[in-house]
């Protein structure tokens, strides 16, 4: 019987330690489509992600599909590791091909992994009959004015052509060709002045009919946060390619033209997209309002919960979600100056693509030291941003984190110091007090008074003083550290003058971008320092409503606003820029400074 239950324990923890490997070590195979209606002449790209913690991941098998054609892409690895767990991924690619139309289960796709078999997802691809997923602005653009379909043509689509500032919308360019081309396109980047632009990437090149023709179609995304209200272009991209030669059928005569072929380099542009850009609502915006455009989330941690008085606790914040995560400004800390020093330590930033949007998490890390013992709350920090999909503010906190304090030795506060009642009466027990003598004898003094010795004096005066200059500094440094936004006034002058010693050093046209950067960031890091508001966001109408309330003349807003719209320019066009506009704005950018720091900013 007691071999029957040792033997049942066994295999009970067995079990137990089967289910928690397997929940730690986790498998999955999922399954995407590009799009799920094509034409009978079109095609559909098949994505396949198997992931795991192993590195050597199974490949899918999938099932024969007598209705499509599969041919294969490649595939790509991915490897990460985050809090001691392991995971990779493996993404596969297929082209499907469709043989005849109808509507078709994409099922049955697995992968056998530590002798388990996993299924993917199930998908439906629906085949039409001709090409009907064209939409007739496509087809028209196909079509050249003389009626003849045209060989190849660049489209430049956006998802939104009304944002708000600083909400991301999607520029799409595709270029369809439907002619043979040698070698690789090659693509002049469209101009987004005016916008905060990230690439997205690339598509896998697909074919679809239009007109009865076949065009092959290589996309390429674009995020765009406008950074300024009003009415933005978005510039003509431009797309250079080799193609055949419509007069290689002329050269029956020529053997060697005959068998390779000729080529002519052409030019492709796509059309100006013109973007306007609309201002946050006035309605239900809080008096706090941070700025922040997206759809967030926010959470906080402390590396530890119970210290000593006196001693630092870390806080994480992160804030996650999507859109211009460059421009998440900085969450305000609650009033807690009865319990707490505050000081902030770093900002770090993490960028992801989840399809065509941008998004990813900051972390701000702030550090507090509480003041004395006993059981303290960091309480919830609101966070309020702008969700321009449901078009309202919205206002998120973190949870409260409760701190145990504890006394450490030596510790005295104040309030605690002993106290005795008058009333208090020594007992016989008493030992170790010197008691008062009752007759006082003779009180004359006797030779001269050391405290009126010119080098006693000295002697206890400095170290007096030097006591004193340290305490001074002390409070002007506490006095500096609980106060960042005297410290960011203080300090602008100092950060701005360091920004354009760094842009005169990078002063040359092998380097304008960045040296228009770096004079752009000096200006407004120094008005957002003055100020002590997050430089992120701040656009040049905004820019120049605080210069205009803090006084400033009218001719210095107008300088700045000419320079902070010729370097956005410049940035995107540095190719342009001579060595001449490079020395001269690098002056106006310092005389704009010096007339900066006499404005007297509340």
């Amino acid at each position: 019987m007691r071999r029957i239950s040792l033997l049942f324990i066994l295999l009970l923890t067995f079990c137990t330690f089967v289910n928690v490997f397997a929940e730690q070590n986790p498998f999955k195979i999922s399954v995407a489509l590009d799009r799920d209606t094509i034409g009978i002449d079109e095609q559909a790209t098949l994505q396949i992600v198997v992931t795991g913690d192993s590195q050597n991941l199974p490949a899918p098998h999938i099932p024969t599909f007598s209705m499509f054609q599969i041919e294969s892409r490649g595939r790509s690895s991915n490897f990460s590791y985050n809090n001691g767990v392991v995971e990779t991924s493996m993404t596969y690619h297929y082209t499907l091909i469709p043989t005849r139309p109808g509507t078709f289960p994409i099922d049955q796709i697995s992968a056998i992994y530590n002798n388990k078999r996993y299924k993917g997802n199930k998908l439906n691809l629906t085949v039409l009959k001709d090409a009907s997923t064209v939409s007739d602005a496509i087809s028209k653009r196909a079509v050249n004015a003389t009626g003849d379909k045209k060989d190849y043509f660049l489209e430049a689509i956006v998802d939104n052509k009304n944002p708000y500032v600083n909400e991301q919308i999607t520029l799409t360019l595709k270029f369809y060709i439907a002619v043979q081309y040698y070698g690789s396109p090659e693509l002049s980047e469209p101009t987004t002045t005016g916008f905060w632009t990230e690439i997205i990437g690339n598509k896998t090149p697909y074919n679809q009919r239009i007109n009865n023709r076949q065009y092959k179609i290589i996309e390429r995304k674009y995020a765009l946060f406008p950074t300024q209200i009003g009415n933005l272009e978005i510039g003509r991209a431009m797309i250079r390619a080799t193609v055949a030669s419509k007069n290689n059928s002329r050269r029956g005569n020529n053997l060697f033209g005959s068998l390779f072929g000729r080529g002519e380099e052409v030019s492709i542009r796509s059309s100006i997209v013109k973007i306007k850009v609309k201002p946050l609502p006035k309605k239900g915006r809080p008096d706090n309002f941070t700025g922040t455009i997206g759809s967030f989330r926010i959470s906080a941690t402390a590396n530890k919960t119970q210290i000593d008085a006196n001693q630092p606790v870390s806080v994480t914040i992160k804030i996650s979600g999507q859109g211009n995560i460059k421009s998440v400004a900085e969450p305000k800390m609650p009033e807690l100056e009865n319990q707490f020093r505050i000081y902030r330590a770093s900002t770090s930033e993490n960028l992801s693509k989840a399809g065509s949007k941008i998004g990813g998490s900051k972390i701000f890390e702030e550090v507090f030291i509480p003041k004395r013992p006993g059981d303290v709350e960091i309480p919830a920090i609101a966070y309020n941003y702008f969700d321009p999909q449901a078009k309202r503010y919205k206002l998120i906190a973190t949870k409260p984190i409760k701190l145990k304090v504890t006394k450490p030795e030596g510790y005295i506060a104040s309030e605690e110091v002993p106290y005795s009642a008058p009333d208090l009466k020594i007992g016989s027990n008493a030992s170790g007090i010197r008691y008062i003598k009752e007759e006082l004898g003779d009180t004359q003094p006797v030779g001269q008074l050391i405290l009126l010795n010119p080098i006693y004096i000295v002697v206890n005066a400095v170290p007096l003083l030097l006591f004193a200059g340290m305490i001074a500094v002390r409070i002007r440094k506490e006095k500096f550290q609980g106060d960042i936004g005297l410290v960011r006034s203080k300090t602008a002058l100092r950060e701005a003058k360091r920004r354009l010693t760094k842009a005169k050093s990078i002063a040359t046209t092998n380097t304008a971008a960045d040296f228009y950067e770096e004079i752009s960031t000096a200006v407004i890091s120094f008005i957002a320092d003055k100020i002590n508001i997050s430089p992120h966001g701040l656009t040049i109408e905004k820019i120049k409503i605080l210069l205009i309330e803090n006084n400033a003349d009218d001719d210095l807003v107008l300088q700045i606003e000419t320079l902070l719209k010729h370097s956005d320019f410049a940035r995107y066009a540095s190719s342009s820029m001579t060595q001449e506009n490079i020395n001269e704005d690098l002056e106006k950018a310092q005389s704009i400074m010096v007339a900066m720091a006499e404005v007297s900013f509340a």
